[in-house]
């Protein structure tokens, strides 16, 4: 995935991959426009992937497909509330699962009463990125000028404090094995302080939603890092899936005897090698936040 604030399109160079983008992108922005009003979409992050399909028709040959991922900003006056995860959805269904979306949805007056660290991300993304509906927004209206500059210590305590938690709630994880639910459920709230790390660490950005298949998407699309650090089994495996949907209403109102205790271990341990290969790129994205700070004061 392109990082957003390295995003650009050149005429010169776009050829046969812009029309492909373009095509797809108008497929997006018909599926979008069904259902919300907007005034603007941009792109900020994109990646596709060609995959090598087997059909058996008689005889046995390989048809190329293409998929592709898409992070967008959507920008309108009446986005619905919670709407994130539904849109994204709705493109994927419609689109045959060939479009997978990252979507920020704010409305022009959020986004101006939006926190420091949001606004240099908006700007970045509206300066950087690839309109691809409506109308240029000005930066100006948007509250999106002379910012100040960003606070390096506040997101240097947010990141340390997200991943403090996540050590605790992993550490002792394993305490409750005989009582699956619960230790699902820690599990679960250590893996979305690791996603709020990332996030935070890496584009200063604290989401609105957190959907934990939301947050990985973010992520993986977001924050240019690669998708080897996310293991397999923690999100293909459907037990693993099935244990990430674990919410504190589960621990109101069911029974603790939903899950096993050989499903639990293996969510643990996939939890905690996802875990063991982030902390290193937090630590050294924490050190490059410190030597901005000390850049900054100098």
């Amino acid at each position: 995935m392109k990082d957003y604030s390295n995003i650009g399109f050149y005429p010169a160079k776009k050829g046969t991959l812009y029309k492909t983008i373009q095509q797809v992108f108008n497929e997006v922005v018909q599926i979008l426009l069904k259902y919300t009003d907007l005034d603007a979409i941009y792109c900020f992050g994109f990646q596709s992937h060609s995959l090598n399909k087997q059909t058996v028709l008689g005889d046995t040959f390989y048809k190329k497909e293409k998929k592709w991922e898409f992070s967008l900003l959507l920008m309108g006056k009446n986005i619905p509330a919670n709407s994130t995860a539904n849109l994204a959805d709705l493109v994927t269904q419609q689109l045959g699962g060939k479009i997978k979306l990252s979507l920020l949805c704010y409305t022009p007056k959020q986004i101006a009463l939006s926190n420091n660290e949001h606004r240099h991300l908006f700007k970045k993304i509206i300066q950087s990125g690839w309109l691809i509906y409506g109308n240029p927004h000005e930066l100006v209206k948007l509250n999106l000028t002379n910012l100040p500059d960003l606070n390096y210590k506040g997101i240097i305590e947010f990141t340390q404090n997200r991943m403090t938690i996540a050590n605790g709630f992993i550490k002792n994880a394993p305490l409750f094995y005989d009582q699956p639910l619960t230790c699902a459920y820690l599990v679960r709230t250590a893996i979305k302080q690791v996603l709020l790390a990332i996030l935070y660490a890496y584009i200063h950005y604290h989401p609105n939603q957190f959907h934990i298949q939301y947050l990985l998407q973010l992520c993986t699309n977001c924050c240019n890092l690669s998708e080897n650090i996310f293991p397999n089994t923690l999100l293909e495996l459907e037990i693993c899936k099935k244990l990430f949907k674990t919410y504190h209403n589960d621990l109101r109102f069911r029974s603790t005897d939903i899950y096993s205790k050989e499903d639990v271990k293996l969510f643990y341990q996939c939890s905690l090698s996802f875990k063991d290969q982030v902390e290193p790129l937090i630590h050294k994205r924490i050190f490059k936040l410190k030597s901005k700070a000390y850049e900054k004061r100098g």
